[in-house]
């Protein structure tokens, strides 16, 4: 089974690669690393470096907060408003079917 060296390993061995002029075959025979992760390896640092580079562009953007024009909602309660502007206010955790029976006596 094929060793598996770490990421700062990998920088090393891919440096030495190209500079060994073998086959990936003969390369990964030598050093006793998969060919698969031979292939794999400058895949993922072209993938990290377009990472940076795109991410050292990034900055920070002002932010302003205001206060939302919404009226702040009761906490802990439930409305629920029927056709004919009838609002029943109940507590969170109200029992279902009392609420639905409220609801169906006073359609």
């Amino acid at each position: 089974m094929p060793r598996r060296p770490g990421p700062a390993e990998w920088e090393g061995l891919l440096a030495e690669y190209k500079q060994s002029g073998l086959t990936q075959k003969e390369f990964v025979a030598k050093h006793d690393v998969a060919l698969s992760s031979l292939q794999f390896w400058p895949y993922k640092q072209k993938k990290t470096k377009s990472v940076l580079d795109s991410n050292s562009t990034a900055a920070f953007l002002p932010v302003q907060v205001v206060a939302s024009p919404a009226p702040k909602a009761r906490q802990g309660v439930v409305e629920v408003a029927l056709e004919d502007g009838t609002i029943i206010r109940v507590t969170v955790g109200s029992d279902p079917k009392y609420v639905a029976l409220l609801v169906h006596a006073l359609r």
